[in-house]
């Protein structure tokens, strides 16, 4: 005969790995819901961001100037998480903006509005032009007192568009 004592371990033990299994089920649930939504907020930045890169050079176009920028209306993180936006191109007229977290990515396709003028590019790395520092990789959350900007400018007969940040005012 079974000692009672064996018994009420090996149950206690089958409680334990149920429980166990159930909470890990229910863990990632949570984790796999919790992708799903960053994944859709990345697609939003990326979405906004193409937006006011559009508006930008529109205005830039139209209006003229040496250089023109725009804040961006960009959350400091998604979920918690730290993000970048790439800035490239595909051709003349065709940017692509990419937003990236640690997983996952969301590319959008921006055909910018020129109005017939000169063909719009991404910036290339980093420049500097009119005290900012224009590059075609923005890195999300900026330092407090930090504001993200689009810049448009014309250099060598074509305009060419970034990522900065400025400082504003408290």
């Amino acid at each position: 005969m079974v000692n009672p004592v064996i018994s009420h371990i090996i149950g206690t033990i089958s409680i334990l790995q149920a429980t166990i299994i159930i909470l890990a089920t229910f863990s990632f649930m949570g984790f796999i819901y919790q992708m799903q939504n960053q994944n859709i907020m990345l697609g939003e930045v990326a979405e906004s961001a193409a937006r006011e890169i559009v508006e930008l050079i529109s205005v830039y176009t139209l209006g003229g100037g040496s250089t023109s920028y725009m804040y961006l209306t960009l959350p400091d993180t998604l979920g918690g998480q730290p993000y970048l936006i790439q800035l490239g191109e595909s051709g003349d007229n065709v940017l692509n903006v990419t937003a990236k977290l640690q997983v996952y990515q969301q590319v959008r396709v921006v055909v910018t509005p020129n109005f017939g003028q000169n063909p719009v590019h991404a910036v290339k790395g980093t420049v500097t032009i009119g005290g900012f520092t224009v590059s075609d990789t923005l890195y999300m959350p900026l330092p407090p007192g930090r504001k993200p900007v689009v810049i448009a400018f014309s250099m060598g007969g074509s305009i060419y568009v970034g990522f900065s940040s400025v400082t504003i005012s408290p």
